[in-house]
């Protein structure tokens, strides 16, 4: 009996704001390292190395959003994602937009925050 092909999606994110997602058909029984080498993306040719060149690279991999090492078996219908390490932590991130934002002055004139008392 011959194996069906799976169907996969492989999303990243390079950089912030840009998220480029490809469409794949592998055979039956593929790993997500397989996924991520048809993919063709030469910035994530670590992964064929092995999850510790991966993570090195500063790159870790889940499949619906659950960390997966590469040797994961996937299935019909699974995207996988490719993640990159923090840059900045995110409540730091946050705060430091808050304040771009005028702080807590700005939502009290937008009428968002209670009056000072």
């Amino acid at each position: 009996m011959e194996s069906a092909d799976i169907a996969v999606q492989v999303v990243w994110s390079p950089s912030a704001r840009e998220t480029p997602a490809v469409a794949l058909m592998l055979p039956a029984g593929s790993t997500v390292a397989a996924a991520l080498e048809a993919a063709g993306w030469p910035a994530l040719a670590s992964a064929a190395q092995g999850d510790a060149a991966f993570a090195a690279a500063g790159l870790s991999v889940a499949v619906w959003s659950r960390s997966r090492p590469l040797a994961h078996v996937l299935r019909d219908g699974d995207r996988v994602e490719v993640l990159r390490d923090l840059q900045i932590d995110p409540m730091t991130a946050r705060r430091v937009r808050f304040e771009a934002a005028g702080g807590i002055d700005a939502l009290r004139r937008r009428g968002y925050a209670g009056r000072k008392r």
